[in-house]
């Protein structure tokens, strides 16, 4: 049902149900992942609302992202993409998606993953609606307005999203009922229907579209229009490539272990991609999600090695997402405890085979998508892992949620450190945030946390170790400077 698709595909977590044989181990003890909630606000909140101040634009300094001062910067924020027209999320009257963006920073976000329509950026084979991509600029500029940074994230699902021109001709009456046996997944299973496939199989061999236009080629035209149109927005974090891409009929075996030749034509044509880019915005970071059957289920084999270097180096980013219980539905519930194990493993490996790639390439890590579900369980495993290794993330999709989700994602953490930082531990029950870092003294600024007003209704105490507090009692941004001389720096929040 195409026209009603308003939720998110969860094509990895429900293949993988669907085509791999699980068990749990006899004598494993599930992880204690207690439901907790929101404190009760009695009153106004303590906490007193500061804006972020972006120092942008954001560069690529080896595995993390920087701003102008020099700062290691966390991203934590929310997805917002429009799936039916005009394909885009504006703000209007101070709201997007109908949620008032001063919430979203006193949620503590700093961060948004606005959704570009393909169809509607290129709605030819190397033309782009200059008009489409205009509103895409002043959505920009009014998210900055507001204090938040942009993922500019080009969006598809089951290919619905992208161009018409990128569907061979041959496939146009081609079946898009799933691969039997796999109705029950949803309409995420059209994925692996004959449509579908042969959709993948042309992008990936980059068949033609137009004379001396090859599908990836007209596509590189609309990302490249969108680099060179915001490659001097201060707010904007870089551009991902493709939401999710398929590998196409090969997935079965990506599924049961990996797909290297999958992964080698990705490479290939993020690398092509990343070039258009590199050409009209050499600093601009780009961010490469590898085919979605990865990295809860396999460790991809990319290399950025042909990417043309910019100022930075290669810039480039690995996007990727973790999902497993109740996504697209659930409610507040505890989960079963076959269910936590398996799920702790695929999101524990998601992170691994991320970090491991991102390793490789000497790049940063950015966990794009999580959570989807009125189940907490999808948001309280990846917070916490985010958490300790230190990785931005942005949650799908712009909204509220039960509280005893929203406590997971209202949580302290560094969006600024003037340093290295090292250890971050939120605890979701109480509030109380431990985060310690290796200052830089050759930096000028300071470093800044972000904390939710919900979080500390009655406010918070801040013990800073190697340093200071310079921020107003109870202001939604602490603001730490080292003291002079310190190797190590320790801020510990707590509610009163």
């Amino acid at each position: 049902m195409r026209g009603t698709r308003a939720n998110k595909v969860r094509t990895g977590a429900a293949l993988a149900a669907a085509l791999l044989v699980g068990g749990v181990v006899a004598g494993c003890t599930p992880p204690s992942e207690p439901i907790v909630s929101l404190p009760a606000a009695d009153g106004p909140s303590a906490v007193v609302d500061v804006p972020n101040e972006l120092r942008g634009p954001l560069r690529v300094r080896g595995r993390d992202l920087v701003d102008a001062d020099g700062r290691v910067v966390q991203l934590r924020g929310t997805n917002a993409v429009q799936k039916s027209p005009p394909f885009l999320y504006s703000v209007t009257d101070g709201k997007l998606a109908g949620l008032p963006v001063d919430e979203l920073v006193r949620r503590g976000y700093n961060a948004v993953r606005l959704g570009v329509w393909p169809a509607a950026l290129m709605p030819t084979p190397g033309g782009v609606d200059t008009a489409y991509l205009e509103e895409v600029a002043r959505t920009v500029a009014d998210l900055e307005d507001a204090g938040l940074w942009v993922l500019l994230d080009l969006h598809q699902d089951v290919f619905w999203g992208m161009p018409s021109w990128a569907t061979p001709a041959d496939a146009v009456n081609l079946s898009e009922q799933p691969a039997p046996g796999l109705e029950v997944i949803g309409w995420a299973a059209a994925y692996t229907s004959p449509k579908s496939l042969r959709q993948w199989d042309a992008f990936w061999r980059n068949e033609p579209v137009a004379p001396g236009l090859g599908v990836v080629d007209a596509y590189g035209v609309g990302v490249r229009a969108l680099a060179e149109r915001l490659r001097d927005a201060s707010n904007v974090v870089g551009i991902e490539l493709l939401n999710e891409p398929f590998p196409g009929t090969p997935y079965v075996s990506c599924v049961a272990g990996g797909c290297p030749e999958v992964d080698w034509l990705a490479t290939a044509r993020s690398t092509e991609l990343t070039n258009a880019v590199r050409a009209v915005a050499p600093r601009m970071p780009v961010w490469w999600e590898a085919e979605s059957l990865a990295t809860m289920y396999s460790l991809p084999q990319m290399t950025v090695d042909g990417v043309t270097p910019g100022p930075d180096g290669p810039a480039v980013g690995l996007s990727f997402h973790a999902y497993c219980h109740d996504t697209d539905g659930g409610r507040v519930e505890p989960v079963p405890p076959a269910t936590q194990i398996w799920c702790t493993s695929s999101f524990n490996r998601a992170f691994d085979n991320a970090g491991a790639l991102a390793a490789g390439w000497n790049a940063p890590r950015f966990l794009t998508e999580f959570g989807a579900s009125g189940n907490p369980y999808n948001a309280t495993v990846p917070g916490r892992l985010a958490d300790e290794q230190l990785v931005s993330w942005l949650h799908w999709h712009i909204g509220t949620y039960a509280d005893e989700i929203e406590v997971h994602l209202q949580r302290t953490y560094p969006q600024a450190t003037a340093g290295t930082p090292e250890y971050l531990r939120f605890d979701p029950a109480t509030g109380r945030t431990t985060f310690r870092y290796t200052p830089d003294h050759s930096l000028d600024a300071p470093t800044v946390l972000a904390l939710a007003a919900r979080a500390y209704p009655d406010g918070y105490t801040a013990t800073v170790t190697g340093g200071r507090a310079t921020s107003a009692p109870d202001a939604g941004r602490l603001v730490v400077e080292a003291d002079p001389g310190a190797t190590s720096v320790t801020v510990t929040v707590a509610r009163r």
